[in-house]
């Protein structure tokens, strides 16, 4: 009679596609195959694996862990509690002991705030023109204002501007510098109020209105922090802008600046100084000729400093 059952089973399990299962102690350990599962039972749970299009699950314990894969979620479950890792365009989460901890990333991830800090040179030299007959200081105010208008509204913007003032007392005049508009958001208008006051007047301040920049403006933010420099020379009041801008990591800063250089084609040394500041710190120097060089440059860092968005090109 227990032969006869024996075979019995060998032959179900022989004629469908469908299961092995070997009996240990009190319990089992099932071995399904083909498009299904892979069950190993031991002791008085279990431990089961499913392969295929669906998922693979290990049961040990009172609890269990399984494995997700393909286009869904990878799932540790431990104690009494589990861990879930879940990837493609969905999320990860890490849940451990009684509480858990999410890590989103795809297309669900959380961008950091995102930080511009517009530097404008207001030196008395700014009142030159560039090619086509547009005095630097006006092409600048210019694009700025286009600029604007296609930032998202939820990124952080600030304005700073130097060597606004002029009293022929040098130790005045290298320390003018001074934050119109602080970082954040719904001051656009602000912004731009501002930008259209400005008049150049003064010396080149560079290093002083970087250190105000980095150590002042940038401190209370959190986020990525990008400055962008307009500026048409290099530093007049004998500081040493590069320098400073190595200094930062020690002093625990990180901020990339990018620098537009107006019609600087004819000064190496300038270009080699404000190339050294970009350079240093990650960021990119940029030469601007013309007023559609001072478009294209402030587009291309703005939409550098802005993750995946990319503004369109005002070039014609």
């Amino acid at each position: 009679m227990i032969l006869i059952l024996v075979q019995l089973d060998l032959l179900a399990c022989a004629k469908e596609t469908s299961c092995t299962e070997i009996k240990t102690g009190t319990d089992s350990t099932m071995l399904k195959t083909g498009t299904d599962s892979t069950m190993l039972k031991t002791g008085t749970d279990s431990t089961m694996l499913k392969t295929g299009t669906d998922s693979t699950m290990l049961k040990t314990g009172t609890d269990s862990t399984m494995l997700k894969t393909g286009t869904d979620s990878t799932m540790l479950k431990t104690g009494t509690d589990s861990t879930m890792l879940k990837t493609g365009t969905d999320s990860t989460m890490l849940k451990t002991g009684t509480d858990s901890t999410t890590l989103q990333t795809g297309v669900q991830e959380e961008a950091s705030d995102i930080n511009i800090l517009f530097i404008i040179d207001a030196s008395y030299s700014m009142k030159e023109k560039l090619a086509g007959g547009v005095q630097k200081m006006e092409a600048a105010k210019k694009v700025l204002q286009e600029a604007l208008s296609k930032i998202p509204q939820n990124v952080n913007l600030g304005l700073r501007v130097f060597g606004q003032s002029f009293t022929n007392i040098p130790s005045i005049d290298c320390r003018s510098s001074a934050l119109l508009v602080p970082i954040g958001q719904g001051n656009r208008r602000a912004i731009i109020e501002r930008i259209r006051q400005i008049m150049p007047y003064g010396l080149t301040p560079l290093e002083y209105a970087i250190k105000q920049a980095a150590q002042d403006d940038f401190s209370e933010v959190q986020g990525t922090k990008t400055l962008i420099v307009i500026t048409d020379g290099a530093e007049t009041c004998g500081g040493n802008p590069c320098g400073y801008v190595r200094s930062l990591p020690l002093m625990g800063i990180k901020i990339k600046i990018d620098v537009v250089g107006l019609d600087l084609k004819r000064e190496p040394k300038a270009r080699y100084q404000l190339n050294c500041i970009s350079e240093t710190s990650g960021g990119k120097y940029y030469d601007a000729n013309s007023t559609d060089d001072l478009v294209n440059s402030i587009s291309n860092s703005v939409s550098k400093a802005i993750s995946g968005k990319i503004l369109p090109s005002t070039k014609k």
